[in-house]
């Protein structure tokens, strides 16, 4: 994995990496300009950044200080290549067409990760990844861009960053790479006496001292450039305290070591401006070809206004057709039917129906003259892109294979893109094509446009009413879920003379799968079990049922907590959803020994308080249902309960709500919570413990199930 020696870098730099690998708190941020493959550069000087090397060594950097736990948000799993060492304790999202970078996003942070890496900051997921360094997650990004130091904050704001986040930003990492000077032909140099009043004021700011420059003749190695290699340019900037370390004095210090001229240096600022007008203009040539396209839109537009005047009969035969549609409540039967009147009122053959998806996606709704095949099918379609009017399309519709003409059988020659837009938004998108004909006319053009603005009316309605349909249905599903759920919950525990046994279980509206049980088993022996499973809804609750019919019938075999967990976990390899996982802690209590063996397979670890100390359970194990039994490290473990202990057993829930505030209630608030009703009995201690989460929580959200089961040892 890269790291920071693998880079020709200055001394100064490696303290301030220090400082952000230390920084765990809000959002890090490495940017710099890397233009994309196929993009012509604004300048031959202008090499890419390297920004992504050194996001990706600062990532390393970070991992190696104690990282237990990073989730990586991409678009790809090569944006992070971590060391096999490390490898458990990275997870990556992929985002794309499916899910979003903001969806993805929220997810990583519902896992509370100790650091959220964004491999693209953009103008979806800006938002999301200063919303996460808000809730309190440590957060490294990176962003294409020519901007630094503290005009990054501009350019954040440009991507929808709201201003009262900016404040998350701790670190901002801007690298360039500059060519340096060929080693063969490089000569020593004195600064003429303009070049000595610019260093002066350089050497002032950066408190420095006049050295020795050097230049290069140019020679056969170098082409006769006078410049051979690139090396990185760093500028540091801290949000609070300015400049850490600015890129002038940076640069100064390269050319010192004759890395760099002194043209290089004192002329890179208006090198800089020059490659940035060159961008800029290329956007704004592209602003006006755009502009340029739009007007001859409009031209056409009118000349269809005018052909539309002469087409009243028809356009009271289109009010007729649009207000049969309005009284279709059923999205798919309604989008067939707008496929066909479309074809009916233009003369195309072929026709497809796009519904935005709130993914910034789009799915195939119906088609006509093409295969029923392709309807639900998810494509990568921009509808904000298309405009509000009708514009020619020519090609294949996005989500239909292109195929030659010999092989399809015909050619697609006039086409039509259609935007459907109800109340001043796109619901989705119509293309009509025709094999015959090759252009539609103005008036065909603007008949289309008033049809599709009442079919986007009467989708906009049928896709609500199945979008209520549909919420009714999950919740539905989350009332059987809590059926589930509670059904498996045990509602008295087992009678053990010297053990007393007490739990709670509150469900977040989301139902999840946390499980708890208390069962006999041979011998006298007593079995304690606490589970979370991943998920929410049905999956988890169904998986929940399963955990605990495989785990009460591998307990009944086995005597091993240890080896309990491993044939639970080859199990739900074999029979469990391959999606899901679930961590359990499973001890067995011998009350005769006062003994109590157990196994952790990636739960919290359970705490035991005696005589106002509170030890933790450790042992090594991770979640059931991932991996081979044989991939497994998973330890089994014992110890001597004594008379008045409380052993106390819990779910992530109880450390994962949030005040009112946005602080989390972490683990050193529960163990104070713990102690303090440690000499109640044991179903008041789980009253007090509830309600004093809930007086922390307030009108906040509880986002998980909260599970608590306490034994208590009672002589």
């Amino acid at each position: 994995m890269l790291k920071f020696d693998d880079f020709l870098h200055l001394p100064a730099l490696d303290p301030l990496v220090a400082r952000i690998v230390a920084d765990r708190q809000g959002l890090v941020l490495v940017v710099g300009l890397d233009p994309r493959p196929l993009a012509p550069l604004a300048h031959a000087a202008l090499l890419p950044s390297g920004r992504s090397a050194v996001f990706r060594a600062l990532i390393g950097e970070m991992l190696a200080d104690g990282v237990s736990s990073a989730v990586v948000v991409a678009e790809s799993r090569d944006a992070v290549r971590v060391s096999r060492a490390l490898q458990r304790r990275v997870s990556v999202l992929l985002a794309g067409a499916q899910h979003g970078y903001a969806e993805r996003i929220a997810a990583a942070s519902a896992r509370h990760p100790d650091l959220l890496i964004v491999d693209r900051l953009d103008g979806a997921s800006a938002p999301a990844a200063f919303a996460a360094a808000q809730q309190g997650l440590r957060v490294l990004a990176q962003l294409d861009t020519v901007c630094y130091g503290a005009d990054v904050a501009r350019h954040l704001g440009d991507l929808g960053v709201p201003a009262e986040r900016l404040g998350v930003l701790r670190w901002v990492v801007a690298v360039e790479r500059l060519a340096t000077l060929c080693p063969h032909c490089r000569y020593p140099v004195a600064p003429s006496p303009q070049q000595q009043a610019r260093l002066s004021d350089l050497l002032r700011r950066c408190d420095g001292s006049t050295a020795t420059y050097a230049d290069a003749r140019g020679c056969a190695r170098c082409n006769g450039s006078g410049r051979l290699g690139d090396v990185a340019v760093f500028d540091i900037y801290h949000a609070s305290a300015g400049l850490a370390l600015p890129r002038a004095c940076y640069m100064h210090g390269l050319a010192e070591r004759e890395l760099l001229s002194l043209d290089d240096l004192l002329e890179h600022d208006t090198h800089q401006l020059y490659h940035t007008y060159q961008l800029l203009s290329r956007g704004a040539q592209q602003l006006a070809e755009t502009n340029a396209a739009l007007q001859r839109k409009l031209l056409e537009l009118e000349s269809a206004h005018q052909v539309l005047q002469q087409r009243t009969a028809a356009l009271h035969s289109l009010q007729a057709i649009g207000q049969a549609l309005t009284r279709s409540t059923d999205l798919a039967e309604l989008t067939r039917r707008v496929c066909w009147h479309a074809g009916e009122l233009s003369g195309a053959d072929r026709v497809v129906v796009y519904l935005a998806r709130p993914n910034a996606s789009a799915a195939i709704l119906a088609v006509h003259g093409w295969g029923a095949h392709l309807i639900q099918q998810a494509v990568a379609v921009v509808l904000d892109e298309v405009g509000v009017a009708p514009t020619p399309f020519s090609g294949w519709p996005p989500g239909i294979p292109a195929q030659h003409a010999d092989v399809a059988g015909f050619e697609l020659r006039a086409g039509l893109a259609v935007p459907l837009i109800a109340e001043g938004r796109a619901v989705g998108l119509m293309i009509i094509q025709s094999t015959q004909k090759v252009r539609f006319t103005p008036g065909e053009t603007a008949l289309v446009q008033a049809f599709a603005d009442q079919a986007a009316l009467a989708i906009q309605r049928a896709w609500l009413i199945d979008a209520r349909v549909q919420q009714e249905r999950l919740e539905h599903e989350l009332d059987l879920a809590r059926q589930v759920q509670q059904s498996v919950l045990p509602r008295v525990f087992p009678a053990v003379p010297g053990y007393g046994f007490a739990a709670r279980n509150q469900p977040a509206r989301q139902v999840g799968g946390d499980l708890y049980d208390v069962f006999l088993l041979e011998g006298g022996r007593v079995g304690v079990v606490i589970a979370d499973v991943s998920g929410k809804s049905m999956p988890a609750a169904l998986y929940m049922g399963l955990t605990r019919s495989l785990l009460l019938a591998e307990a009944r075999r086995e005597r091993s907590p240890r080896a309990v967990l491993l044939s639970v976990n080859q199990l739900l390899r074999e029979l469990g959803d391959p999606q899901m996982f679930v961590t359990v802690f499973y001890g067995v209590i011998d009350p005769a020994a006062h003994r109590l063996t157990y196994a952790r397979a990636g739960h919290d670890y359970p705490l035991l308080l005696h005589a106002g100390a509170v030890t933790r359970l450790e042992g090594r194990g991770v979640v059931l249902g991932c991996f081979d039994s044989s991939e497994i490290q998973l330890s089994e473990e014992q110890l001597t309960l004594r008379p008045g202990d409380r052993l106390v057993l819990y779910t992530d829930g109880l450390t994962d709500i949030f005040g009112l505030d946005g602080q989390r209630f972490d683990l050193d608030r529960l163990t104070q919570v713990f102690l303090r009703h440690a000499g109640r009995a044991l179903d008041d201690f789980c009253t007090a413990t509830f309600a004093d989460l809930a007086a922390y929580q307030g009108a906040a959200e509880q986002f998980d199930d909260m599970t608590l089961l306490v034994v208590g040892v009672e002589r």
